[in-house]
């Protein structure tokens, strides 16, 4: 009776932690958006939510490692080689079902906050280097060493210090 309580702990952990990571991946995609909008305010709160579920995954994170650990010792499975599949092959229905399909969800889920996680890098990425070249044009632009000629254009002179055109 003991192992169906620890078991049907760990479904319980592992069906928050798919939860958890699912409204991750939702926070992820507006941030994303946020992203495209320039909209500050919104990618300051989408950290501030993608923090907060963070810290609530490392407290159920806890707990489930404790309740893996419980499970290996009662079934005298080193810690090591013991996963959710390990564990859904050594028990009998409707615990070996229901943890596989557990396992799978969170797996699933993780993989697609992976994958949001990535597609946001890169997007920012780009951003920064699309702001890099537009800091670097505005910084030649606005360089010190211009100097304007009798005829209106401007000409770098690469040398500091000149103001006047050489013919005058």
């Amino acid at each position: 009776m003991k192992m169906d309580l620890m078991i049907k702990q760990l479904l319980l952990v592992l069906a928050r932690e798919s939860e958890l990571y699912r409204a991750m991946l939702t926070v992820v995609d507006t941030e994303s958006e946020a992203a495209v909008r320039s909209d500050l305010n919104a990618l300051t709160k989408s950290a501030e939510e993608k923090e907060n579920i963070l810290v609530t995954l490392r407290s159920i994170e806890k707990e489930r490692i404790r309740s893996v650990r419980e499970l290996s010792e009662a079934l005298g499975v080193p810690l090591r080689r013991f996963t959710i599949t390990t564990l859904s092959q050594l028990l009998d229905e409707p615990f070996a079902e229901q943890l596989s399909k557990a396992g799978h969800e969170l797996s699933t889920v993780l993989d697609a906050v992976k994958n949001a996680n990535h597609r946001n890098k890169q997007l920012f990425e780009h951003s920064l280097e699309l702001l890099k070249g537009s800091f670097n044009l505005l910084s030649e632009l606005t360089g010190s060493d211009m100097v304007y000629y009798r005829t209106g254009n401007m000409q770098r002179t690469h040398q500091t210090g000149q103001c006047l055109n050489g013919e005058i």
